[in-house]
């Protein structure tokens, strides 16, 4: 980010962060070096139901001028006049977005902060990135288990390859470990393609996920894709 951030700054560019989950790698004692240069965006948007773990829905977007981020939305309909007193002598929250009205969606972001403060979500963060490297240390020791991309925090993207197998096989096969195990209760996982290879990818962002969890993970998933390939063989 910062080398991004330096050409936007040469050439005039707006530099906005998409950190759906990683902006907030920023409060996390031992890993916001990650995320250095993230201190000079122009905008950010994130998630806080992801990583400080608020009910949804819970966006937000965090820009840095706000006369600039006023004047994209602000509307003088007669109606909607600001007037030097009175109600109307604030400044309205729908300038700053296109709801005109809207709930108050920010009390609980505020309140989860304010209970629990931003040290202890910080430390949660630096506890689900080191389970994410946990997870990898599993699946590289693991024969059957190929990781798919190289992962520095919490996510973790890999396949079940017992055999060699075409990439339409490969996929049919781990989409059915993905649904079994989702369908189970065993776990919520996703899946993604990377580079052209469908694979599984597990995103840890509970706070109550244990390293027995992603031991159970890796084990069930093992099992599971046994079982698929058996009952193919079974039927052809």
């Amino acid at each position: 980010m910062q080398a991004i951030q330096k050409i936007c700054k040469e050439e005039k560019l707006w530099f906005h962060v998409d950190g759906c989950i990683g902006a907030l790698i920023a409060i996390a004692p031992k890993n916001q070096h990650l995320v250095a240069g993230i201190e000079e965006a122009d905008s950010i948007a994130l998630d806080p139901h992801k990583w400080l773990h608020v009910p949804f829905e819970a966006g937000c977007a965090i820009v840095r001028d706000a006369e600039a981020h006023r004047g994209a939305f602000a509307m003088h309909s007669e109606y909607l006049e600001e007037k030097p007193r009175g109600i109307a002598a604030a400044g309205y929250l729908h300038e700053y977005n296109l709801q005109t009205s809207r709930g108050f969606r920010a009390l609980k972001i505020w309140l989860m902060l304010k209970e629990h403060g931003v040290a202890k979500f910080g430390r949660l963060i630096d506890q689900n990135i080191s389970q994410g490297e946990y997870l990898r240390g599993l699946v590289e020791n693991e024969p059957d288990l190929t990781l798919i991309a190289p992962s520095r925090i919490n996510i973790v993207c890999f396949q079940y390859t017992p055999r060699p197998m075409s990439e339409e096989q490969q996929c049919a096969l781990n989409t059915e470990i993905m649904l079994r195990l989702q369908e189970d209760g065993i776990a919520a996982m996703s899946d993604t393609t990377i580079a052209g290879k469908h694979c599984l990818r597990v995103a840890i962002c509970n706070h109550r996920t244990t390293c027995k969890d992603l031991d159970l993970l890796v084990r069930e998933t093992l099992r599971v894709g046994a079982d698929v390939i058996s009952e193919s063989a079974t039927t052809t």
